[in-house]
């Protein structure tokens, strides 16, 4: 709240103005009564002035507060989604290891819009009606403190019943916020993954999975129901016993001439005043132990541990190419499983390192540590002699090329989609990278060009457009150093073909490593590292490898010698 300071004073100032008008109307009725009672015409319609006069004051500073708390709590909100967000750009690939997309989202969302409500229900409603609450005590206790003490018996309960009914809300917020977040999770799952779904014919089951989850959140959202009815109802049936015992001891007061009849008319209107800053404040209270377990839940996110930090003062390198694995080891921290045991690797600048091994080898886990999205568990990783966590993240990683198996477009243009690493290119470099990842022709073959819309993940694009547009964006950002992870292994023949070429452009004076499921792309590689459950079992040239007759020969012999036609590709 810090930033909106002024906004807050005048808020308050409002909440002021608010209460005072509340506090006033009680003078005014005992005025309005005796003036009545008195039959002074005159003084009684100066009295119906000052009364407009009040509720006018009330009205203008109660639209004044909401108004300024509707735009304060508006741009809170956008504070606080941009503090999350930026955190989630800054986290480690362990947070997405652990988290689900269902639980971010929910958090991102549905709780800093409860947080919203929180600040609206504080500023706007709390402020005010416990001014008025406090104002109106101090008038009636003015007026006849053994009425108003009388009144005061009653307070215990309604605090005995807020903290009883509070804690129990509390607690099935949390598991309603929970439920919440699994079926946005299930949603998002099952939408990403339509095409797989309605393939192997499991619509039906998907749909009972998402009502059943959804049948869950309902009963824990009616219990909660259930809670907050009771605690309405206790409150209400107390005010009432309460309501009936002051009326009962203010009739025998006025028929023993210890209170008038206007100032009895005046004390019962100050009662009706607290009905609402009580019933409000009680209300408000669950709400606030609501909007508590959101703020709970998106401190998590924020305090999140950021496993890979940007070192104070880092080298800004500009580097050449030369990358080294010296007795590099790493191991998730959750169950202590060693991914890559003792690596010693070194990728000269401008070669070509390809790495081949079974699913599950550790070859993606090892070309994530150049990027440094994980830091070696043991051992270190070294670019031109430099310790990779003595860099500078950023400037790192704008020298660091990427083209992935799952190539990721964004909503926008094929334009936007290719400057996504270089955002200040010129329109003729762009066309200058199409052209060169082989992306030009189909490029120019649609009405807009460049300019043509992509929808989400690129859906009307083939793959092998996709994936030439995904070189194209890594040619425009011209790394020093490049990653290809199975950037060919989904693609018909005709598509890698025009690929592969786009991936020897690329590859041109770059320090590239390659993950390859078809050999036959990386037959020409300068070294060819074979890996088996996390470590290097053999390292070499194609022809060196062959005849060995180890591993690669093994993996040559599945793949070629069963389809001989492969081995010209």
């Amino acid at each position: 709240m810090r930033p909106y300071r002024l906004q807050l004073a005048v808020s308050i100032i409002l909440a002021l103005l608010f209460t005072a008008s509340n506090i006033l109307v009680l003078p005014w009725i005992r005025d309005l009564m005796e003036e009545i009672a008195n039959k002074n015409v005159k003084f009684f319609a100066n009295q119906i002035f000052n009364g407009l006069a009040l509720w006018s004051l009330r009205t203008v500073t109660q639209f004044g507060q909401y108004y300024i708390m509707t735009w304060l709590s508006g741009r809170m909100i956008i504070d606080i989604q941009k503090e999350i967000y930026t955190k989630l750009q800054g986290v480690s690939q362990h947070f997405y290891a652990k988290w689900k997309l269902g639980e971010i989202l929910t958090r991102l969302f549905s709780d800093s819009a409860n947080v919203k409500k929180a600040v609206m229900i504080i500023f706007w409603e709390i402020i005010p009606q416990v001014f008025t609450f406090i104002g109106v005590i101090g008038y009636l206790f003015y007026l006849n403190w053994k009425l108003t003490s009388f009144t005061f018996i009653s307070l215990p309960i309604f605090v005995v019943f807020l903290s009883y009914f509070s804690g129990k809300i509390k607690r099935v917020t949390k598991q309603v916020q929970k439920k919440s977040a699994d079926i946005m999770h299930i949603a998002q799952e099952n939408i990403s993954n339509i095409k797989l779904v309605q393939a192997y014919t499991m619509e039906e089951k998907e749909v009972k999975r998402f009502v059943k989850e959804s049948v869950r959140n309902f009963k824990s959202s009616m219990m909660n129901t259930r809670f907050k009815a009771s605690m309405d109802a206790v409150v209400m049936q107390s005010q009432g016993f309460v309501f009936l015992a002051i009326l009962y001891a203010g009739g025998m007061m006025v028929a023993k001439d210890f209170i008038s009849g206007p100032e009895l008319i005046s004390f019962f209107t100050g009662l009706a005043l607290l009905i609402d800053p009580v019933s409000a404040i009680s209300k408000v209270y669950i709400n606030l132990q609501q909007s508590m377990v959101s703020a709970e839940r998106m401190f998590e996110v924020l305090d999140a541990e950021v496993k890979i930090k940007n070192p104070k003062d880092g080298h800004k390198l500009k580097v050449k190419g030369q990358v080294e694995l010296k007795d590099l080891s790493f191991s998730y921290e959750e169950d202590n499983t060693v991914v890559l045991d003792t690596i010693n690797l070194v990728a000269e600048e401008g070669q070509v390192v390809a790495l081949v091994g079974l699913s599950g080898a550790g070859k993606t886990t090892l070309i994530n540590m150049i990027p440094r999205f994980y830091d070696p568990s043991s051992g270190e990783l070294k670019i031109d002699g430099y310790n990779i966590k003595e860099l500078d993240l950023p400037t790192l990683r704008s020298q660091i090329g990427m083209v992935l198996q799952d190539d990721i477009m964004f909503r926008g243009t094929i334009s936007e989609n290719i400057r996504y690493g270089n955002p200040g290119a010129k329109e003729v470099d762009i066309r200058a990278a199409a052209k060169k990842a082989n992306a030009l022709e189909f490029i120019d073959g649609f009405p807009d060009k460049l300019l043509t819309q992509v929808s989400d993940k690129g859906r009307r694009l083939s793959g092998g457009q996709k994936q030439r547009i995904s070189i194209a964006r890594a040619i425009l950002r011209d790394p020093k150093i490049l990653i290809l992870d199975e950037a060919t292994s989904a693609l018909d023949s005709k598509s890698e073909k025009l690929v592969q070429e786009a991936l020897l452009e690329l590859m041109k004076n770059r320090t590239t490593f390659v993950i390859a499921h078809r050999l036959s792309t990386i037959m020409h590689a300068d070294k060819i590292v074979v890996m088996d459950k996390g470590r290097v079992v053999e390292m070499g040239t194609h022809d060196e490898l062959l005849a060995k007759k180890g591993a690669y020969e093994h993996l040559y012999t599945i793949q070629f010698k069963k389809n001989p036609e492969a081995e010209g590709a």
